[in-house]
């Protein structure tokens, strides 16, 4: 409770809390960002809400505290970092796959050999070749081979529509692909130049040294997102971004020549870079699945290449158990919030981290391997760079510790930029200038310093962590009320089972007839009308749950914990049954095209 008395003109606080809901250090921002509040009104009594500073000089010494740490940046090049293991241990195993297993002596052979094959057809830095592959030991042969010819490789997917790969192939100019037999075909009226590569097409080509003028700062690959209609997103990464985060990435979680680390990610994502640079860079090995995307598959193949380390979603990792794959010591979750039911199924058998990172920096921003029941959303701390909190609606201004509020990226992990003009946002991406509270509160990387503006929404605690609290687009207002989905959401989860899932959102259209309304969408694992894979996401169903629907005791428990926890306004007013929610090609759920399809279904039925 805060308590503001008036002596002789002058303002005293006190705030009486009780412990754990709030701590001393929480507690002791509030009364100094409260005072910094007052001081600026009187100073600016005209000055509006929203832009009062409320950060406080006890939070920028914090603030400074928790962002004094910023890697050196690590001025080597990718494939020389990955295959350096070829000098040290040329014997040990590099990469165990359904297709064929390879010594690091192997592995720096044929990689050679193919890039002697693509310097003379003209690739070198700055050049972007295709990559396209299901899951195989020649993919990573083939990104590695792009590499020490001194090009940037771009991985795409067989399934990738038309329209993406058309505006891939224009804007980079792509001249050469290097794929599977099985779709050479499928490619050869598009490029000039695709390459088939087999494994005895590989021994075939002459051995050499090879020669390429490639520099730390040049492209060692572009990442583009998944779009399926408009332009993607390509975001450019280069050599000593990556090796810089490898290198921070194997130190903090331990990496070394004991890793088997599996690579679960489709190629077309950024995390299965990490996957093989990892491993190769720690001396380790990368363990490389069938193509086959079941549970039972992903089983049988940890266990088959006795992997000890893996990344995958939390949907995916709460499908298994430690009973199923024992041979997994390490276990990264990330790309989404991780469950109660998953921290408690997993934490007693394997070391969980909850990573947390985006396509513009490169590998990881931060990690937490201490996560504790209650606290899923908490990512940790930074691991290359520096992470910062600042107003959602200006990066120029700063946030009290503990206060909500746009995630800024800093470090030498952060990619060049972004492909074209055709990438960059209004209100997100790579900031011309340091804002000047960051400069000033480390004037010594002021010059040097690159800046990233997030979109994610999070929090400093007082113990230097960071807490991830959704997406500034998930941020919804309703009659004129905030309502952060990713709040409400966290609530309705409580009453599931693990395997379910909720999702809210605004549906509707300010058309003066009739206001927009809250839904919760609620995907049941145990529906048997669930939509089987292979379906459309667009044949999706919507059930309004009445009292009618064998569910609504399920609905009413959700509604009473909103009730009990949340503002009147955060209360769905409608709930809808869904036989499917709708997601990316790396499992991450698709709020874009749930809204849209659920518009459409809403919009119809509002005109029946």
């Amino acid at each position: 409770m805060l308590n503001v008395t008036n002596d002789n003109g002058k303002l005293h606080a006190s705030l009486a809390f009780s412990s754990p809901e709030m701590s001393k250090e929480f507690a002791t921002s509030v009364l100094h960002s409260l005072n910094k509040v007052v001081a600026s009104i009187y100073r600016s009594p005209e000055t509006s809400l929203g832009d009062l500073d409320l950060c406080s000089d006890l939070d920028l010494i914090l603030l400074q505290k928790f962002t004094r740490e910023v890697s050196d940046s690590n001025e080597v090049l990718l494939h020389d970092m990955a295959l350096e293991h070829a000098r040290l241990t040329p014997d040990a195993p590099a990469i165990c796959s359904w297709d064929g297993n390879f010594t690091y002596k192997e592995l720096d052979d044929l990689t050679s050999r193919l890039a002697l094959y693509l310097t003379d057809i003209g690739v070198g830095p700055e050049t972007f070749v295709l990559s396209c592959f299901e899951k195989s030991s020649l993919a990573i042969i083939a990104r590695l081979a792009i590499l020490k010819a001194g090009g940037a490789y771009i991985s795409i997917d067989a399934s990738d529509p038309p329209i993406f790969l058309d505006s891939v192939i224009a804007r980079v100019n792509a001249k050469v692909m290097l794929t599977s037999p099985e779709y050479a075909s499928k490619y050869a009226s598009l490029l000039s130049n695709v390459v088939s590569i087999t494994g005895d097409m590989l021994k075939e080509l002459p051995t050499g040294t090879v020669s390429s003028t490639v520099q730390p700062q040049n492209a060692c690959l572009i990442l583009f997102t998944s779009g399926s209609t408009g332009q993607p997103k390509g975001i450019i990464q280069e050599h000593r971004s990556y090796a810089t985060a490898i290198r921070d990435y194997n130190k903090v979680l331990g990496l070394g020549r004991h890793s088997r680390v599996f690579q679960f990610d489709d190629y077309a994502f950024d995390i299965s870079n990490n996957d093989y640079l990892t491993a190769l860079a720690a001396g380790g090995c990368c363990c490389v699945p069938t193509p086959e995307k079941t549970i039972s598959a992903l089983i049988e193949n940890i266990n088959t290449t006795n992997a000890n380390m893996s990344f995958m979603t939390p949907t995916i990792a709460i499908q298994l158990s430690h009973k199923d794959v024992p041979c997994l010591e390490l276990l990264c979750v990330g790309g989404e919030p991780m469950s109660n039911d998953l921290l408690m199924k997993w934490s007693p058998h394997v070391k969980l981290v909850n990573q947390y990172g985006m396509g513009e920096a490169a590998t990881f921003c931060a990690y937490n391997d201490s996560p504790k029941p209650g606290h899923n959303a908490v990512v940790g701390k930074s691991g290359s760079g520096a992470i910062w909190i600042a107003n959602p609606s200006s990066p120029e201004r700063p946030v009290p510790v503990g206060a909500v509020g746009e995630i800024l990226i800093e470090g030498p992990h952060l990619s060049r930029g972004y492909l074209d003009d055709l990438c960059q946002k209004p209100d997100v991406g790579f900031l011309n200038t340091v804002p000047r509270w960051i400069a000033d509160l480390h004037p010594s990387r002021a010059q040097t310093s690159r800046i990233y503006r997030s979109g994610d929404l999070g929090r400093y605690r007082h113990d230097g962590t960071v807490e991830h609290m959704g997406r500034k687009d998930t941020l919804l207002k309703l009659n004129g009320g905030r309502v952060e989905s990713t709040e409400v959401e966290y609530i309705l989860r409580k009453t599931l089972s693990p395997g379910d899932f909720t999702v809210v959102d605004m549906l509707g259209e300010i058309d003066g007839t009739e206001d927009p309304i809250l839904v919760a969408f609620v995907y049941l694992a145990d529906n048997p009308a669930n939509l089987i894979p292979g379906v459309s996401d667009h044949e999706m169903s919507f059930l309004p749950i009445t009292n009618r629907v064998r569910v609504n005791s399920l609905v009413q428990a959700m509604q009473k914990e909103v009730d009990t926890t949340l503002p009147k306004h955060m209360m769905p007013s409608l709930f809808l049954l869904v036989d499917r929610i709708p997601r990316t090609r790396s499992n991450k759920l698709d709020r874009r095209k749930l809204h849209q399809i659920a518009q459409k279904w809403y919009m119809g039925n509002q005109r029946l």
